[in-house]
């Protein structure tokens, strides 16, 4: 963690949440104290927001997540030097994504601790504090389960930073995980439903959701699964979410903040700052996709294997068109070819489309990401019903995905994909596991689902498909190793060597 006593955490903060709306315009003329902060409802919402820039920015959600988890997965293609070893399933403890995301990890839950500190100690009744403290305990929550399932056990830091508590030594991942469902479970009690652009209290329900059903595939505990499917039933029975009309308009950048979204993260065109650059990561150079002479990157992209398994599956799909660019693209005037029309160099792999956004300025993105949706929340109940009861009980679910999926923009109905239909237990547990990659591909659950299910789903279903593709480059692509390790990712040279309550003893196994 970095050193920092609460009072320089204190100055960083105060600077941070010198914003609205999650983006910060300019620095603030004078400083207030933390306890002035807190003493009015103004205040109290200021420094919500400035936790909300901490998690959405460049360090964790605003690049880092993307550059990081997306090639590690062994799902997508990096080209950026600095990601080879991850995107080559290799990820060295000094990789700069890596380094980036432990620390801003971090200074979000010092933010929060900061928060829920301060207001659940203070005697000034407020009238947003309930509200206030819901986020930051569910902000809290939802980083720490990023942390446990990247790094294992870590660190677990609930008050904010005093001289004698700067260095903590990991902490075993049960009570992390015990951690994050209590403040799941205060965050949904606090929780306002009526903010706009801030999650629900049913959020945090669906959080546990996941928080249980990943405790019960990473280690095998059945026992974990009545908890999720009825966090999980809570949230549909709650009639709010419903899945939008057609798949594309979930990605329309005008259409956001859906009847269909969960959790939604809010970017725009406010303010200098360079927040979020996950737009500029996935839009090609010179396209179309991005204003005149706005230099964009496209490094990172799915593999060859992840598009053609989609369109293998699910001929027809209208799903793929609004997931992926691909075949060819307009660049600096002239048609482009990429994947599958071409099969090397680096556009020999088709483009995500998710995030492409035609206003992207070079500095923000009018682009939103969203980390939680409804239809994640109907998959992971088919996924639950199927292991519980069998498949005849999870098909209500998983069809709903499947119908939803078919709808054109016409409003008629596609081939594909079809219902699910007919399946035995082990199938449909196959079959699950694979549509969530259809469905979710590229909104930060992919390195995630690739570790839950254990090894020997990452061998069969991510790194011999890569090593055996046909179209396999030998300039561009890396073959992935036959390593254990990559369930975990390893804890960062920085941490080693900075936190004197932790060593190299104390690193990852593999790494």
């Amino acid at each position: 963690m970095h050193k920092l006593n609460k009072i320089s955490l204190w100055v960083l903060f105060v600077f941070l949440v010198g914003c609205e709306n999650g983006i910060l315009e300019e620095t603030p003329d004078t400083f207030q104290s933390e306890a002035q902060v807190f003493e009015t409802e103004e205040g109290v919402e200021t420094a919500l927001n400035g936790l909300y820039y901490a998690f959405s920015e460049q360090n964790y959600h605003g690049a880092a997540f993307h550059n990081l988890l997306m090639p590690v997965s062994g799902k997508f293609w990096s080209s950026q030097n600095a990601n080879r070893d991850a995107t080559g399933l290799n990820c060295g403890a000094s990789n700069i994504s890596l380094v980036q995301l432990w620390a801003q990890t971090y200074q979000v839950i010092n933010e929060a601790n900061l928060i829920i500190d301060n207001l659940e100690n203070g005697d000034v009744a407020l009238s947003n504090r309930d509200a206030v403290l819901g986020q930051a305990y569910f902000l809290r929550a939802v980083t720490y389960f990023d942390l446990v399932r990247i790094f294992g056990d870590v660190p677990l830091r609930t008050e904010p930073v005093e001289l004698g508590t700067l260095d903590l030594p990991r902490t075993d991942k049960n009570e992390v995980y015990a951690q994050i469902v209590a403040d799941l479970e205060l965050a949904r009690v606090l929780m306002r439903d009526d903010l706009p652009g801030r999650p629900k209290s049913t959020a945090a329900t669906a959080y546990l959701a996941k928080v249980y059903l990943t405790r019960a595939t990473t280690e095998g505990n059945a026992s974990f699964l009545d908890a999720a499917r009825t966090e999980a039933l809570a949230v549909v029975n709650a009639n709010i979410y419903q899945l939008t009309a057609t798949y594309a308009e979930l990605f329309d950048p005008t259409n956001e903040n859906t009847s269909e979204s969960i959790f939604e993260l809010q970017y725009g065109h406010t303010g200098g700052v360079r927040i979020s650059d996950f737009s500029r990561i996935y839009t090609p150079r010179g396209s179309i996709y991005s204003l005149p002479n706005v230099p964009t990157f496209g490094r990172v992209r799915p593999n060859k294997e992840t598009f053609d398994e989609h369109v293998d599956t699910y001929p027809g799909d209208p799903r793929v068109d609004a997931t992926f660019l691909y075949d060819e693209y307009q660049r600096d005037g002239a048609r482009r070819t990429i994947y599958p029309e071409r099969t090397n160099g680096n556009d020999g792999y088709a483009v995500l489309r998710k995030y492409l956004d035609e206003t992207y300025n070079g500095t923000t993105t009018q682009r939103n990401m969203i980390l939680m949706r409804y239809a994640d929340v109907l998959l992971m109940l088919a996924e639950i019903e199927n292991e519980m009861n069998g498949p005849e009980a999870a098909y209500v679910y998983v069809n709903q995905v499947m119908s939803r999926a078919r709808i054109m923009a016409d409003g008629s109905a596609a081939p594909q994909p079809l219902d699910y239909a007919g399946l035995t237990q082990e199938s449909f547990r196959e079959k699950i596991r694979t549509e969530r990659r259809f469905e979710l591909l590229g909104e930060g659950h992919v390195w995630f689902d690739t570790r839950r299910y254990g090894y020997d789903f990452l061998l069969n279903e991510v790194i011999i498909p890569h090593n055996e593709h046909p179209n396999f480059d030998n300039g561009k692509d890396f073959i992935y190793p036959d390593d254990q390790k990559n369930l975990l990712l390893p804890i960062p040279l920085t941490e080693l060597s900075g936190n004197s309550a932790v060593d190299i003893g104390d690193q990852n196994p593999g790494y």
